[in-house]
């Protein structure tokens, strides 16, 4: 497993002292070297090397496709790659996609990135673990008896564990940034819309975001940027970077070894410059009460061809959910609709003259497998599913920009700090990543 960067080592292969068939070649080894965990839905590893040699033949001509020139990415088993099955993690018929390749896949191939693989995931992207019953869970690399996140589990795995040097994941509730938090690497997820979903399944069409996982924040930053067919080194840190902390509503929420984590990265970014206000957005609990009914409503309509052929081939966990959906009347949709509104009023509001809002990932740390509660502040307990997916939904929901990366460790497992910003703003929050990133080490 190479610990370069991407720009690294993409200079490497331009210079020769690397080559794409060895990217590749440690990618195999890391796979079955982490088999056990499952991150891989699909490989074909004879394909792939002769899609590395190729890459390899134009390297030493001196021709390279772009900034991404024989990285291996692994894409999440939801968006359409040209020769690769699909399968979402379910046995369900699924609705088709229209594209044979999905266009974010396509800029990646064009960047010159080596599409080797499909992730397993929670199916069909409703749910926040990695658990599913068809494909096996995804299992936590720092603990496999713990859960991976999800729902872009297997992306998060193969980044931690050297399986290729970035994943494409998918974000409708926290799909990229949890499972990024809870393996220990970076996680992006854009604004919304700012990622092509032409050829991926969708959950939410009004929620769902594509973003990529990595190492580093500038790994995440160089991927999103061929996906998005846009440029980030635009983005300044300021001298005095101004961060806000909805404290008030994260208190009660927060495991303690995570809030003494986190408070500690408060302090290190304080030492360093940041100017950090306390702000109170009232109607961010709003977001919970909302969510629920526009996802489950939005995805029982994409699968509406296999719920009313009797919903053969989805697990109980997803089918529930999914008829839940289906019986969801018009006016409680439209009402959903009208209270994410004000959530997403009050949340530009917050950032305004802020230069992000700062909060946990998680604010605990990975559940095991199979956990229904957590234990939060004061000796509290939360649904497993309220606490993780209540720290990142309310960005998804409204479509900020959001960012995971590392913090250190809560109870010996990962921790993750949370970067949002304002509305397209996002290549001013990947340079403030990057500044807080270099901070924390």
């Amino acid at each position: 497993m190479t610990s370069a960067s991407i720009r690294d080592t993409v200079a490497a292969v331009a210079a020769g002292s690397v080559s794409c068939g060895q990217l590749l070649e440690s990618a195999r080894l890391a796979a079955e070297a982490h088999a056990s965990l499952n991150a891989l839905a699909w490989v074909d590893w004879d394909a792939s090397a002769q899609a590395a040699h190729a890459l390899d033949v134009e390297a030493r001509a001196g021709r390279l496709r772009g900034p991404l020139h024989g990285i291996p990415v692994s894409v999440k088993d939801l968006f359409s790659v040209r020769g690769m099955p699909m399968r979402a993690g379910t046995r369900a018929a699924l609705p088709g996609l229209g594209a044979a390749e999905a266009e974010l896949v396509a800029r990646l191939r064009a960047a010159g990135a080596l599409v080797f693989a499909k992730t397993n995931m929670h199916e069909i992207a409703l749910g926040a673990t990695g658990e599913n019953r068809w494909t096996g869970d995804v299992r936590n690399p720092r603990d496999p008896a713990r859960q991976a996140g999800g729902s872009s589990s297997g992306a998060a795995v193969a980044v931690a564990t050297g399986i290729g040097m970035g994943a494409v994941g998918s974000d409708t509730g926290g799909s990229v940034r949890i499972p990024a938090a809870f393996c220990g690497v970076a996680g992006f997820k854009p604004s919304f819309g700012a990622i092509p979903l032409t050829g991926a399944l969708p959950l939410s069409w009004t929620c769902d975001h594509a973003g990529p996982l990595a190492r580093s924040v500038d790994d995440c930053a160089l991927l999103f940027e061929a996906m998005a067919a846009r440029r980030t080194d635009h983005g300044m840190v300021p001298r005095t970077p101004r961060l806000a902390v909805p404290a008030g509503w994260l208190a009660p929420r927060m495991a303690p070894s995570v809030a003494a984590r986190f408070e500690e990265m408060l302090a290190r970014l304080r030492a360093s410059g940041a100017q950090i206000e306390t702000v109170t957005i009232p109607p961010l609990p709003l977001a919970w009460t909302c969510y629920t009914p526009i996802v489950r409503a939005e995805a029982a309509y994409v699968h509406r061809a296999a719920l009313a052929a009797g919903g053969e081939g989805f697990s109980e966990m997803v089918l529930a959910p999914l008829r839940d959906g289906a019986g969801i009347a018009a006016v409680d949709y439209f009402e959903a609709m009208r209270v994410r509104e004000q959530v997403r009023t009050g949340l530009d509001r917050a950032l305004a003259g802020f230069d992000a809002l700062v909060l946990p990932t998680s604010p605990v740390p990975p559940p095991l497998r199979g956990q229904l509660e957590v234990e939060v502040a004061a000796g509290a307990t939360m649904s497993a599913r309220e606490a993780v997916l209540g720290q990142t939904l309310p960005f998804s929901l409204v479509g900020l920009p959001a960012l995971s990366l590392p913090m250190g460790e809560a109870e010996g497992l990962p921790a993750s700090l949370q970067l949002v910003g304002a509305r397209d703003a996002d290549a001013r929050l990947l340079a403030l990543g990057r500044w807080v990133e270099r901070l924390l080490g």
